[in-house]
């Protein structure tokens, strides 16, 4: 109650700035929300634009993943922390080994800033590259946004990084071909009530755009006004402090207020300057209140700026070289990883970088002063332009210094943030999912109306790949029917490598058969020569029961039959991919621990092996198929007959 008016002014957050070209509706806000949590925005399924942009991390990203940094070296003292992208697809979907990350996810050369309050910055990412000007990202002769569409700029880019979201040279073309025809969110969970009731109204993409726009027309440019409205409801502007400075003395606790006081005015350091010393400049100066940043770009000399020149790379001006915007210090507490490169860990790690190459305090870190920007000196804060080397936190005690970062860890954290709840909430996407929703379909399948006729399905880790084996698993009851012709004596089995088609459920499978008799042939097997066959496709009713169908080479006869799966477990991810309806809960079926031996295994040390058990039904006998799943060599002197080039793969009955 006795704060001033001068406190209120000082609290208030600005006026969302809302271009003309771009207002806020309802209707626009929903559709921006769907495609920022979409995977399917991505080329392979796997990213959304929230990937990287979770709130519950500061809106930041909470997945730790490193970039080798300038001299391509993982390991060394230049790796960046980053963000997953995809793994590295041509322009054909085809996986690139990597020359970095191999046939892993790539990783961003810069850590995700947060998009929360994002709206304020005239420029966004670290550089400011993405403009407050937002030209038609399919006609750049056209102006959209005149001013004030960083958003719209920023939001446009990831979409078509071939590091990020996308294949090499992924068009607008296709991005918008695919979004006519996905559901929307089809491959996330639990989605927040404002969006789950736009989609059971609207589920399309196209009558999403005709609700936020007027018409079913989607183009790049109305994907970034979307997700940029959507973006500008997300005002964190709730936390202790607000409450604080709006008047709440016991917002605050006693340890905050002090660690405040410490932020915005320095202390009395026994004559020791720094930047919580009165000769010395204070966190405010660029931190500024309320929104903790002055949106604005320093050298602070994490690194050397020949590792990356930052802004310069976008003002073309020599003074900016190795300088990064001020990122914002509200739900800072929150975030695992900070400042662009990463490693900086939390804030008590950031106030022990400023301490570095101070003469009290001994820091952990180093600070590169080559091109260190000079402090600003048109804050009124700051008498003078002083170099980075005096920007430390050297107050009378590590006591008080903790009281900063308690401030700033807790105090400047919106508990709607914290918490994801709205407009902080969002679904839980299929990436996060230990398991995802593809690799609920592999497992162990067979006909129950021919016996003797098994399929092994295993998705391949990290794509939309599915490994096939059908096989026959004993002798009896051959039939001389046609259409069992797999189902004979002589135990041949069919191969294939097909992809999942989430919206038909289905996946087709082009097929290549090997010579029968392997399980009786007591000659050691060191080749196996497979030859095309036909085209196989398993279309999946639900979780138990699937339909395959047939067309084999040199034949006239175009088959289906019925199959359903051997393990019984109800399984939960494998629901929401084929019904879109998934429990609350897990639940799973009793199964007798012999079936739970049956699906899909693999080595991790050695890219490229898998291992498929099927248990066979009423009995202690199990099916084994050992196969590649790419192309790569084994390493030197490996004993691996199958992890060759040839892909080959070894088959065999055991007893359990």
């Amino acid at each position: 109650l006795l704060l001033t008016n001068v406190a209120y002014l000082y609290a208030a957050m600005p006026e969302v700035p809302v271009p003309d070209e771009n207002p806020i509706t309802e209707n626009k806000r929903i559709l921006g929300k769907i495609l920022f949590w979409d995977e399917q925005l991505s080329s392979d399924n796997t990213v959304a634009c929230g990937s990287c942009h979770i709130p519950s991390n500061g809106g930041a990203d909470p997945r730790p993943a490193t970039n080798p940094g300038f001299d391509q070296i993982f390991g060394t003292a230049d790796d960046i922390i980053g963000s997953k992208g995809i793994v590295h697809y041509d322009e054909n979907m085809q996986i690139i080994d990597d020359d970095l990350f191999g046939f892993n996810p790539q990783v961003t050369d810069r850590t995700a800033p947060s998009f929360i309050n994002a709206m304020y910055a005239d420029d966004l990412f670290w550089d400011g590259r993405a403009l407050s000007k937002f030209v038609d990202p399919q006609n750049p002769q056209v102006t959209i946004i005149a001013q004030n569409g960083a958003l719209e700029s920023q939001a446009i880019a990831p979409i078509l990084s071939s590091v990020e979201m996308a294949k090499e040279n992924r068009s607008w073309e296709e991005v918008i071909a695919k979004l006519t025809t996905v559901t929307p969110l089809a491959l996330a969970q639990k989605i927040p009530d404002d969006m789950s009731a736009a989609i059971a109204s609207y589920n399309s993409y196209p009558e999403l755009f005709n609700q936020a726009f007027g018409d079913s027309n989607i183009t790049a440019a109305r994907i970034a006004m979307a997700i940029a409205t959507y973006e500008r409801t997300l005002v964190s502007d709730q936390t202790p402090w607000d409450l604080y400075m709006a008047g709440d003395t016991t917002a605050m606790t006693a340890s905050q207020i002090e660690g405040w006081e410490f932020f915005k005015n320095g202390s009395n350091n026994n004559g020791g300057g720094g930047m919580m010393g009165d000769e010395g400049p204070s966190c405010s100066m660029c931190h500024t209140p309320p929104l903790f940043t002055d949106n604005k770009y320093y050298n602070i000399g994490l690194r050397p700026a020949q590792e990356d020149s930052g802004r310069m790379n976008v003002s073309n001006n020599a003074d900016d070289f190795g300088s990064f915007k001020t990122p914002s210090l509200r739900n800072v507490g929150l975030k695992s990883a900070m400042m662009h490169v990463g490693w900086i860990t939390d804030t008590m790690d950031s106030i022990d970088f400023y301490n570095a190459g101070t003469a009290d305090v001994t820091s952990n870190h180093v600070q590169f002063t080559e091109n260190q920007s000079d402090l600003p000196v048109d804050n009124p804060n700051a008498p003078m332009s002083p170099p980075y080397i005096m920007v430390a936190l050297e107050v009378d005690s590590e006591a008080n210094q903790s009281k900063v970062a308690d401030f700033i860890d807790n105090a400047l954290t919106d508990p709607r943030v914290k918490n994801e709840t709205f407009p902080f909430d969002r679904p839980i996407l299929n990436s996060e999912i230990k398991y995802p929703v593809n690799s609920a379909i592999s497992g162990a399948w067979y006909n129950p109306d021919t016996l003797g006729q098994g399929i092994l399905l295993e998705v391949l880790p990290n794509s939309n790949k599915v490994f096939l084996a059908w096989f026959t698993f004993d002798t009896e009851n051959a039939s001389n029917n046609p259409t069992s012709t797999i189902g004979s004596a002589e135990q041949r089995w069919l191969t294939g490598i097909g992809e999942i088609n989430n919206q038909d459920k289905s996946v087709t499978f082009d097929i290549n058969v090997t010579s029968g008799g392997l399980f009786d042939n007591n000659t050691p097997v060191t080749t196996t020569q497979p030859n095309a066959f036909g085209s196989l496709t398993i279309k999946f009713n639900n979780c138990g029961n699937a339909l395959v169908s047939y067309d084999f080479l040199n034949q006239t006869l175009v088959n289906n039959f019925p199959i359903q799966r051997i393990t019984t477990e109800n399984n939960a991810l494998c629901e929401k991919l084929l019904t879109q309806n998934i429990p609350e809960n897990n639940p799973t079926d009793t199964f007798n621990i012999n079936s739970g031996l049956t699906g899909a295994w693999y080595n991790p040390d050695t890219s490229g092996q898998g291992v498929l058990v099927e248990v066979l039904p009423e009995s202690e006998k199990i099916f084994l198929a050992w196969f590649t799943f790419d192309s790569q060599l084994p390493e030197s002197g490996t004993n691996a007959i199958v992890g060759d080039a040839g892909n080959r793969w070894l088959t065999g009955i055991g007893s359990i």
